[in-house]
């Protein structure tokens, strides 16, 4: 006969199990049935089902997993063209108000002319040009957003930006300058209106973490998990490689 198995995986069971074990019971919440999860580390030839990805200008190309890499990569190719860009984004089924966070493994082969944005917007792949059309403002193309973004039509640092029913959040200044061709990981974690940003280097330690930056999006609008590239003038075709996205938030607001 085989071992017993845990029938009852939820929340209320595990904190009847570690009663005031707050640091253990968080860790281990995610594998229960009161959070819903996404984990993909891009192994196989093709992405599976439920991503969306557009290409647009001369030599872009769409979220394409590349073959025989070690743990599995997907890349974003900007191509050559001037605004040239590619997305790749879920389904619109993440909100504020159930805490939802996006953390993505993400590296850039070269950090010039380039724009990057990493988090959650409310529009899926191929509405927009990018959730913010320029950082420095900010200004932007989605009305409810949060999201890391390199643009270096403004400076070289990730930072974090957010529009609330189309109005800016004060931008989170990190000044963490990404390192061509190293892996980072980017999180972006979403508490009813306010959003926080957190860096972890390429082996998962932190490197950062901000406060909760206030009005950063509508707490009801449902928003995707979103990483997308786009080239700042015509010049050498960027590559944005995804080794793994990860997604959770809870099932619902009494959870």
């Amino acid at each position: 006969m085989a071992n017993n198995v845990i029938m009852l995986p939820t929340r209320d069971s595990l904190k009847r199990k570690l009663p005031g074990n707050d640091k253990v019971f968080s860790l281990l919440e995610l594998l229960t049935l009161n959070i819903d999860k996404w984990d993909d580390s891009f192994q196989g030839d093709t992405l599976h089902g439920g991503y969306q990805s557009t290409a647009s200008g001369a030599g872009s190309a769409a979220a394409a997993i590349v073959e025989g890499t070690v743990g599995g990569i997907v890349r974003l190719v900007t191509g050559t063209a001037d605004a040239g860009r590619s997305d790749l984004s879920l389904g619109l089924h993440y909100r504020g108000n159930l805490n939802a966070v996006v953390a993505v493994r993400i590296q850039v082969d070269v950090i010039t002319s380039l724009k990057i944005e990493v988090g959650f917007t409310d529009v899926v792949s191929g509405t927009d040009a990018g959730a913010v059309d320029l950082k420095a403002t900010p200004s932007f193309n989605a009305t409810n957003c949060a999201l890391w973004i390199l643009d270096t039509n403004d400076n070289a640092y990730w930072e974090g930006v957010a529009a609330q029913a189309g109005a800016a959040a004060t931008t989170v200044e990190a000044a963490i300058s990404p390192t061509a061709a190293e892996w980072e990981w980017l999180i972006v974690a979403l508490k009813d209106t306010a959003a926080k940003y957190i860096r972890l280097n390429g082996d998962g330690e932190k490197s950062y973490e901000s406060d909760w930056q206030t009005s950063a999006m509508t707490a009801a609008t449902n928003l995707t998990p979103w990483v997308f590239a786009q080239a700042r003038t015509g010049s050498a075709s960027k590559n944005v490689d995804i080794d793994r996205i990860i997604c959770w938030q809870r099932m619902s607001t009494g959870s």
